[in-house]
């Protein structure tokens, strides 16, 4: 059964630059074929932002970091919908990270499991894995 997935930013991150970081069920799933991996605009804006602030390091300036690691690692963008905007504003105050505000709207919207190391998102609900 083909299932899709929404990549948490670290975990993007980890996938592109050091996968030995992801759990043994990440992996697995990455894998997979059949399995779809995404990657929220929101997360892409959240990357580039932290690297402009010099939070984290890249290998590339992010405007080419991020779609040749997408490429690489077959995953496909997910565009911020103006419906996941405003219902990230209506979430309960669990989580007060913006970024993964979004990407919790977009899990409820999409019906997608997320792919990620913070527990705080199954406070809302969703399913996500580690």
């Amino acid at each position: 059964m083909t299932m899709r997935y929404l990549l948490d930013t670290h975990t993007f991150l980890w996938m592109a630059a050091d996968p030995s970081c992801l759990s043994k069920k990440v992996s697995k799933i990455a894998g997979e074929i059949g399995n779809s991996l995404y990657l929220s605009a929101a997360s892409g804006w959240e990357i580039a932002l932290l690297w402009q602030l010099k939070r984290i390091e890249l290998p590339d300036d992010p405007r080419r970091f991020i779609p040749e690691a997408m490429q690489k690692l077959t995953v496909l963008a997910l565009p911020i919908g103006f419906q996941a905007a405003i219902s990230a504003l209506m979430l309960p105050l669990i989580h007060r990270d913006p970024f993964d505000r979004i990407l919790i709207a977009e899990a409820i919207k999409e019906k997608m499991v997320i792919l990620t190391k913070d527990k705080a998102f199954r406070e809302y609900g969703i399913k996500s894995v580690w």
